[in-house]
């Protein structure tokens, strides 16, 4: 909110320099002296952010660009369908990646993903017994079909058996 550069405060009460009294903020409103400035150190501050957030927007939307594809583009090592759930044979809602977080593009890459419906995954989605079971699962895969436990290890960070 701005205020008038006579506006001053004295005892906790807003007073003007101009009339030299204690007034009324809706007195100071119908002032015909009024007079604003601009504070310079507030329109940098808002162009920098204006800046960041243009810097992190342009980041973030060719971050997105290059996932989108790979969204786009999933398939599963673990079944030809993936229209219907898993776990329980009703249409899928979610697609699944069985290594999350920072792994979740490797799982998009490599095929590490599980069709399964709206219930299914939520009650599996934090489930560590089911989580790790289709973290050896995969890793069975990836050591007999596309390289060694050694890649494994340097593609997702970590040995699940």
């Amino acid at each position: 909110m701005k205020y008038c550069t006579h506006l001053k405060k004295r005892k906790n009460r807003p007073y003007c320099k101009l009339i030299e009294k204690e007034i009324m903020f809706s007195l100071c409103r119908e002032c015909d002296n009024k007079e604003y400035k601009s504070n310079k150190n507030q329109i940098i501050k808002s162009a920098k952010t204006l800046q960041n957030s243009a810097k992190t927007l342009q980041r973030i939307k060719k971050k997105s660009n290059k996932l989108a594809k790979l969204e786009r583009n999933r398939y599963s090592l673990f079944t030809s369908n993936l229209n219907m759930c898993y776990l329980c044979g009703r249409k899928k809602d979610d697609l699944h990646e069985i290594f999350g977080g920072r792994n979740r593009r490797n799982s998009m890459k490599y095929g590490f993903i599980l069709p399964l419906c709206r219930e299914c995954h939520s009650l599996n989605q934090n489930n560590p017994f089911f989580n790790d079971y289709w973290h050896k699962q995969a890793q069975l895969y990836f050591e007999q079909n596309i390289g060694t436990r050694e890649e494994f290890i340097k593609i997702f960070r970590r040995n699940y058996l």
